[in-house]
């Protein structure tokens, strides 16, 4: 057995728990709960630990995540939105400004904002989600 810490075998038991379930990965605020924290970062950290140790393995999106536990090879459900992290993005995906949707067509610079808003996301993220989302559309087709 891997030699974990308290904090990581407590994030491996729900992780474990979720996989078994078919349930979506736990979020980063049901993390914090578990290991009664108030830091932000440390629940991606001791996913990477974990990662690092061989305990799971992770694939990261844009908004969430689906972790496979290496002992069973039973994964969390696959989240709605597989949309890739920024970081995964392809370099050729190209990830205009808000602004410069405004210069080009102002109404829908307006649109986008709004419904940027309404789900909770920065205009950034959102737009680059889209732009993502466009540019696989035009991939299939050819």
């Amino acid at each position: 057995m891997i030699e974990l810490t308290r904090n990581e075998r407590i994030v491996y038991e729900a992780l474990v728990r979720a996989a078994d379930a078919s349930e979506p990965c736990p979020s980063n605020d049901i993390l914090l709960s578990l290991i009664d924290s108030e830091h932000d970062s440390e629940p991606p950290r001791l996913l990477g630990r974990l990662v690092a140790k061989g305990a799971i393995e992770r694939e990261i999106f844009q908004r969430s995540r689906r972790v496979c536990i290496v002992a069973t090879g039973k994964c969390t459900a696959m989240p709605m939105s597989t949309a890739p992290h920024w970081r995964d993005r392809p370099k050729e995906v190209p990830a205009p400004s808000i602004a410069a949707v405004r210069e080009r067509a102002p109404d829908i610079a307006a649109q986008i904002l709004t419904q940027a808003a309404k789900m909770g996301k920065p205009a950034v993220e959102y737009l680059a989600d889209l732009v993502f989302v466009g540019w696989k559309v035009e991939q299939e087709r050819g």
